[in-house]
């Protein structure tokens, strides 16, 4: 038989762990949330980073900012938001960043491609746009045009910059940036 004190140590060790369940399951976020560049995996992105500022405040295109929306995780971290602009990949933000959370290191083991959402882009809807397509710096490369209406992209080519996301006109964006590993 189980002494008193045994069943109100399991009954908090058990809450406890609950509640810390319920907590992570809350924080995640379902944003599509892309870091800048050299950030390499979340989890060590996340652990390392000390939320300083310095890369948000160095970027001269104004595409980092700190994430606002209420996860105790993500709070204050520094995310691009391509509504904002693009990224010139300077990676100013490295060279400022006090606590290795981006390093150098990463932009070869990790990029950012952008992918089109076919069921929101309104070139598949029967209207024109190829907003995309001009925005490109890599222009016939990273997105063709399929049958002169239809954005094909390629995410070998991808340089990651988010210029089609910021030339994107439709709300939500019909393009998402995904980070992949290199190969």
């Amino acid at each position: 038989m189980r002494s008193r004190r045994e069943f109100f140590k399991e009954l908090f060790t058990s809450i406890t762990k609950a509640a810390a369940e319920f907590a992570y399951e809350v924080s995640k976020t379902t944003d599509n949330v892309v870091y800048p560049p050299g950030s390499g995996d979340e989890d060590n992105f996340t652990a390392l980073c000390e939320k300083c500022g310095k890369c948000v405040e160095e970027c001269k295109n104004g595409v980092l900012e700190k994430y606002n929306k209420l996860n105790p995780i993500l709070f204050d971290l520094p995310v691009m938001n391509f509504d904002n602009n693009y990224c010139e990949q300077c990676y100013a933000c490295i060279e400022v960043c006090p606590s290795n959370a981006l390093k150098r290191e990463n932009l070869q083991k990790f990029r950012y491609v952008a992918k089109l959402l076919k069921d929101r882009c309104v070139a598949f809807k029967e209207m024109f746009c190829l907003s995309c397509y001009w925005s490109c710096p890599n222009l016939d490369r990273a997105i063709t045009i399929k049958n002169r209406s239809y954005p094909k992209f390629h995410p070998a080519e991808c340089k990651g910059c988010g210029r089609c996301i910021n030339a994107c006109p439709t709300e939500p964006k019909s393009i998402v940036m995904i980070k992949v590993k290199n190969d």
